[in-house]
């Protein structure tokens, strides 16, 4: 599997702000949507991963546009992460 470059997670109160922000961070840079989770309490995330450049680009577009429609938790990007932390996706 290749190395992953950055990660980028945003975290939201709801579904439909994810999905706006999911939208919003594909279309404004070159990344992939890895995966996304419930986490409960009406929280739910995802992750996007690729260049760092790119995936910082992603989640502010992903981070301004959920929060347009509902709220936004929390947001963070990852730059080389470590290969361990591969094994926590669902691939």
């Amino acid at each position: 599997m290749a190395e992953i470059k950055s990660i980028g997670i945003l975290e939201t109160k709801g579904f439909v702000p994810l999905i706006e922000g999911a939208d919003a961070a594909v279309k404004s840079a070159n990344v992939d949507i890895v995966e996304w989770r419930q986490i409960g309490s009406g929280y739910v995330s995802f992750i996007v991963e690729g260049e760092v450049a790119a995936v910082r680009s992603a989640i502010e577009s992903a981070h301004e546009a959920a929060a347009r429609v509902g709220e936004v938790i929390s947001d963070i990007i990852i730059p080389r992460p470590v290969k361990e932390l591969e094994t926590t996706f669902d691939r």
